[in-house]
């Protein structure tokens, strides 16, 4: 696939999710790719590109300071991790709900939920890396609940009257794993 081909589906993608969650769901559902292509050619280009915009975020304010490789690296890494491991855990704890809620579970749909969902918050931390003194843009990640609220019954056969406690439980879920591994990986890149 040609670069450009690749980065126009990648912006098509984020900005269908974010303009038109409904639609963009249904075409979703739709595909039949797999759980790695999904990781490979979606989430992997965004979360180089958080690192990236960290990196730079970092570098910023040591300019006429002098240069700490460090602090960029361990910046970088903090934000590709934290992104990654919430993600991976959300998946986990997503799927495991699906049962609880009379639903069928599915890794591949949770996946899919998960990982789109994510797509305002890992954009928002893309522009905070970059521009950190922008922060109150940080509120714009509860928009990612908005999309996972609207994925719930496209992606996933949970009972109608069901839906809205699972949406709640699981974002809630979501926001506490993102919040806690944040920490966590902040204490410990801190202590580098």
């Amino acid at each position: 696939m040609k670069f450009n081909i690749f980065i126009k589906k990648l912006f098509s993608r984020c900005l269908g999710i974010i303009r038109s969650p409904k639609i963009e769901w249904v075409k979703i559902n739709e595909e039949d790719d797999s759980l790695f292509n999904l990781i490979i050619s979606f989430l992997l280009p965004l979360l180089i590109l958080l690192v990236v915009a960290s990196m730079i975020g970092s570098y910023i304010p040591m300019i006429g300071k002098g240069f700490a490789a460090d602090i960029l690296l361990s910046t970088g890494l903090m934000q590709f991790g934290s992104i990654l491991l919430s993600i991976a855990v959300s998946i986990f704890a997503v799927n495991g709900m699906i049962g609880t809620f009379k639903g069928t579970p599915s890794i591949r749909k949770a996946s899919k939920l998960v990982i789109y969902s994510y797509v305002p918050g890992i954009l928002v931390a893309i522009i905070l890396g970059i521009a950190p003194w922008f922060y109150i843009l940080g509120l714009l990640f509860l928009y990612s609940f908005y999309i996972f609220f609207q994925g719930t019954p496209v992606m996933l056969d949970i009972p109608v009257e069901r839906q809205s406690n699972f949406s709640t439980l699981s974002s809630t879920t979501m926001l506490i794993v993102y919040l806690m591994i944040n920490l966590i990986l902040a204490r410990v890149f801190d202590a580098t």
